[in-house]
């Protein structure tokens, strides 16, 4: 006999949230400043206009965590990057999910 876990109808936290609400905020980082470090870890020269404008979209979640923004994210706030990415697979899931079962 199989058990299937019951699915949250709860939408798993967009990573840029959980990034704002539970790091930013909590460190006191502006946007600004926590994309000045993510340039400064960023093994391309990337301008901190663009990283700025990919950190909002994240943030806003208009953009999905990619691995190069977790690991970025990772090396600057000492977190683990699969954690990064296990929240963005979480939410991509449950979107497809309800497409699915929409259908």
């Amino acid at each position: 006999m199989a058990f299937k876990k019951k699915r949250s109808d709860r939408i798993p936290s967009h990573p840029g949230e959980v990034l704002k609400n539970l790091w930013l905020d909590e460190l006191g980082y502006s946007q600004s400043g926590f994309a000045e470090e993510l340039v400064s870890m960023s093994p391309k020269k990337v301008a901190k206009t663009t990283m700025r404008t990919k950190l909002n979209e994240l943030i806003n979640g208009r953009r999905s965590m990619s691995a190069e923004f977790a690991v970025l994210i990772s090396k600057v706030l000492k977190t683990s990057p699969k954690m990064w990415m296990s929240l963005q697979t979480n939410r991509d899931i449950w979107e497809v999910e309800e497409k699915v079962n929409a259908a």
